[in-house]
């Protein structure tokens, strides 16, 4: 069985340096990368890879966001030597990694769109990866929609993954999170907000051949799905500050099928029952293998282990777990 994992990340050597420079890349989760080897060592990485066979990995940059490095000046410099460099080693590596979705300068937002043109319409990127805020801001921003259009055009996939920070409090009379809750419960809430808001917006609808794929398996979409269709049949029943009667109507299909149009990653620690409810929710043509290496123990090897038993576990055909380890991430980014 070939294995294609869809979600994971790498920093080129020279960007790496680059960050390694940087106040952000080096506290609160840049703290965190530093001391994360294979993210950033490809000998060490290699390492970890040869302990599987048929597996490969579509690269993405890791966390912090460029924005979160540096400003918006030095922003769109960053992402080019980071995306050139992700380029570089697929096309010297390309049986190790077979894709790379590229990061964007997004605090400087007409700058990302020239970016994403460089690197989905005239380059070989197999997608971009935005993250759920730009510094507290929403995707679905007006500023941002030129990126998701590019996409669209490029019919290359947008990666969404959760950027929220210690910065987010759980609660309004706190200054900021405690306990990391804002990673560990704060992100799949910020992805599964993003998502929501990218419906609403209308960005979704505006652009119906745009796909987005949502990290760890829709975050906490599929668990709700009752909620979703039965709670917000009546939005705007609770609201009496915006009027929100008309947003059901103009999504121009049911609301649980606008969220059923994403895409999901498998990358759940290696987790069987979320798995199976997300599968349940998306469908097989949905779903696709991602480990999130190079995190978990064992320098990622565990988590690359445990969620290729997951899915090997499912009481599915042979069929079906083809299309999630390596058949749908093909047709999705485009892969040879």
């Amino acid at each position: 069985m070939q294995h294609i994992d869809a979600f994971c990340h790498f920093f080129p050597q020279g960007f790496f340096k680059k960050l390694s420079d940087t106040t952000g890349g080096t506290r609160d989760i840049g703290k965190r990368i530093q001391g994360v080897r294979t993210i950033y060592d490809l000998e060490a990485r290699f390492r970890i890879m040869d302990g599987f066979e048929n597996y490969s990995q579509v690269l993405s940059l890791g966390l912090p966001p460029i924005e979160g490095m540096v400003g918006a000046d030095l922003a769109p410099e960053f992402a080019r030597v980071a995306n050139d460099g992700l380029a570089e080693l697929c096309a010297k590596y390309p049986d190790r990694f077979c894709g790379y979705v590229g990061g964007l300068p997004m605090s400087a937002a007409d700058e990302a769109a020239k970016e994403a043109e460089r690197i989905l319409l005239k380059g070989n990127a197999n997608g971009l990866q935005l993250h759920t805020n730009v510094n507290g801001l929403c995707l679905d921003e007006p500023q941002f929609f030129p990126i998701f259009e590019i996409a669209a055009k490029a019919n290359k996939p947008i990666c969404l993954h959760p950027a929220r920070t210690a910065s987010f409090p759980d609660f309004a009379a706190e200054k900021k999170s405690r306990y990391e809750i804002w990673t560990i419960f704060g992100w799949p809430y910020e992805t599964s907000a993003t998502m929501a808001r990218l419906i609403f917006s209308g960005v979704m609808t505006k652009l119906p051949g745009l796909k987005v794929m949502a990290h760890h398996l829709g975050a906490m979409i599929p668990f709700f799905d009752l909620r979703i269709e039965t709670g917000w049949a009546t939005l705007g029943s609770r609201t009496s500050d915006e009027d929100y009667s008309g947003v059901l109507k103009s999504l121009g299909k049911p609301l649980l099928d606008c969220f059923k149009d994403f895409y999901g990653d498998t990358a759940l620690c290696g987790g069987r029952i979320g798995l199976v409810c997300g599968l349940d929710f998306y469908g097989a043509d949905h779903v696709l293998f991602a480990s999130d290496a190079p995190f978990g123990a064992e320098e990622g090897r565990a988590y690359i282990r445990d969620c290729m038993g997951a899915i090997a576990s499912l009481d599915v055909s042979d069929a079906v777990k083809e299309k999630i380890f390596f058949r749908n991430a093909k047709s999705l980014f485009g892969l040879r």
